[in-house]
């Protein structure tokens, strides 16, 4: 069975990012060039631009298309205009216009289509820290179950270091929907591979981001670090169904972002407490290269061209701390399979 790939990229371009554009626009250009550049007829590329909401415009649509030319024109292109670097990203815009691109089904028995949606930003979408979104714009948390129900596996690449305060968010809502959560600085190296894999059609892609190992292919050089948010990611996808359960539990507005930092706990509740940041001493020496990621088998695979139920899994006891009650306790006891290989 041959394997085609719709990808769209939707680009935040805010003030914000202006240091890193380089970087992002040489990322996209590899990633896609090595793409298209064996699986050509196979591959189509959309784009859509998305600045904040206090500019005249907030998200620029480039409908698919199979040149690679054409595409990496559009990138060509872009400017980052001056502007509020703090201001609310249109996020929800993009992703939502995202959903009125013409995807092809995946209703060809000789064919398997996957689509993929890669989210580039550096911060919180609208209504993350506010109470409501000032332009109106949809609930994020509940228009993500239509990624799921069109089967577009979302990926969001975060831009080091101010979005370290909304990793887990990101990281929930990419698993949602069988993706994963990538720093800027792996994001080449992943998803090459990932891509030309699902091409080949050796695995779906939300099979191919499940078997990533976090420490070496996510984590590598990077401030992510996914055990000290996996808690808050689970109680994310088992307990909330909106924006505003999410902001309730997790954010709420007096939190202070260094005992978010921390991993949600109260330090100075704690005298022996230490957090539990990466040593400096830590060696990083190995990098592992495009073709060697570190895959881990998959356990109980439901199907080999069949995606995965992207629920997280686990029995712990969650207790969140900082929200209006002073102490809650939640268990979580559901049964699934993203989240098995990274613990």
């Amino acid at each position: 069975m041959t394997t085609s790939i719709d990808i769209t990229v939707c680009l935040d371009r805010s003030p914000s990012i202006a240091f890193y554009f380089n970087q992002i626009r040489l990322s996209l250009r590899s990633i896609l060039n090595k793409a298209v550049s064996c699986h050509q007829s196979d591959v189509r590329m959309a784009l859509i631009e998305f600045q904040s909401h206090s500019h005249h415009w907030r998200t620029n649509i480039y409908p698919f298309t199979s040149s690679d030319d054409e595409f990496q024109g559009w990138l060509n292109t872009i400017q980052i205009a001056n502007g509020n670097l703090n201001d609310n990203k249109a996020i929800v815009d993009a992703l939502d216009a995202s959903l009125t691109l013409d995807w092809r089904p995946n209703n060809n028995i000789n064919r398997y289509h996957e689509k993929l949606a890669i989210l580039i930003t550096d911060g919180a979408p609208c209504s993350l820290l506010d109470d409501a979104c000032p332009c109106n714009s949809n609930d994020l948390w509940r228009l993500i179950h239509k990624f799921e129900e069109q089967d577009i596996t979302l990926v969001v690449v975060g831009i080091e270091p101010s979005i370290i305060i909304y990793d887990d968010f990101y990281c929930a809502l990419a698993n949602k929907t069988g993706g994963e959560y990538i720093p800027l600085i792996n994001a080449t190296r992943i998803l090459s591979s990932v891509i030309q894999r699902a091409i080949l059609g050796e695995d779906t892609l939300s099979q191919l981001f499940r078997r990533l190992d976090i420490h070496f292919d996510v984590e590598y050089n990077s401030l992510y670090h996914y055990e000290y948010v996996q808690d808050r990611v689970r109680f994310m996808m088992e307990h909330c169904q909106t924006m505003a359960d999410i902001r309730k539990w997790l954010y709420p507005p007096h939190h202070p972002s260094k005992e978010y930092i921390m991993g949600g706990m109260n330090v100075d509740d704690d005298d022996d407490f230490e957090p539990g940041s990466p040593s400096l001493e830590t060696n990083y020496s190995f990098c592992p290269s495009i073709n060697n990621l570190y895959f881990s088998p998959i356990t109980n695979d439901e199907g080999y061209r069949t995606r995965l139920p992207t629920t997280a899994s686990g029995d712990l006891s969650f207790n969140v701390i900082s929200s209006p009650v002073s102490s809650i306790h939640i268990d979580l006891d559901s049964n699934s399979e993203i989240d098995d290989e990274y613990l």
